[in-house]
């Protein structure tokens, strides 16, 4: 008689193949954070993973866009969490909007790892069409929902200023002080950066 399979330790889950797949997303925006876009390999992911290399197959078409796939899903993961606050039915506009300038310089989103990571992806930008692209359409969606958030607020706009412009301000304010901070994340640095992307709204506002 064949000995019973052991079940899996009390309290701890099987992952699912989904599970797995964005472990290895994870693993390769880190991979890219620390090695750059010529040292990181999928075999390397694989490596800090824990699987073999073959298993790549398993859980993505297309194994040779393991890095696309990964710059993909870390530009959704970060609009899906700024949409929510920017969206967030329970809070009014300028409180929305404060609270997005809060979560762009919370820890998940801002620190040198993070920094790391995007400057590889915008280096592959430079060369790689296909990452040039989900670049652009990054770009634009977070505009679109500065621009809707801010035709949300209680105000017009500041004399000579429009919505487009105001947005592209905002815009420049937000990534200039968050590379500022990335580079030397000190916690007095992340609320003085709050601060200034507050006043940039309340200045481009009559």
């Amino acid at each position: 008689m064949s000995e019973p399979a052991l079940a899996p330790p009390r309290g701890k889950r099987r992952k699912t193949p989904l599970d797995r797949r964005q472990d290895l997303l994870t693993i390769a925006v880190s991979c890219l954070a620390q090695m750059g876009p010529k040292g990181a390999t999928g075999r390397e992911v694989c490596r800090r993973a824990g699987v073999s290399h073959g298993l790549l197959r398993h859980y993505f078409e297309h194994p040779d866009d393991l890095f696309l796939e990964a710059y993909q899903d870390l530009c959704d993961r970060f609009l899906a969490e700024f949409e929510a606050r920017l969206l967030d039915p329970a809070l009014e506009p300028w409180a929305a909007l404060d609270a997005f300038f809060e979560v762009l310089f919370a820890p998940e989103w801002a620190n040198p790892d993070v920094l790391g990571a995007w400057t590889a992806f915008w280096t592959l930008s430079r060369s790689d069409p296909a990452f040039a692209r989900v670049n652009a359409a990054h770009n634009e969606h977070l505009r679109g929902l500065l621009a809707l958030a801010l035709r949300r607020l209680p105000a017009a706009m500041a004399p000579g200023v429009d919505l487009e412009s105001a947005t592209m301000i905002l815009s420049s304010v937000m990534d200039g002080l968050w590379l500022e901070f990335c580079l030397r994340p000190e916690a007095e640095r992340r609320v003085q950066a709050v601060a200034l992307c507050r006043l940039t709204l309340r200045r481009l506002m009559a």
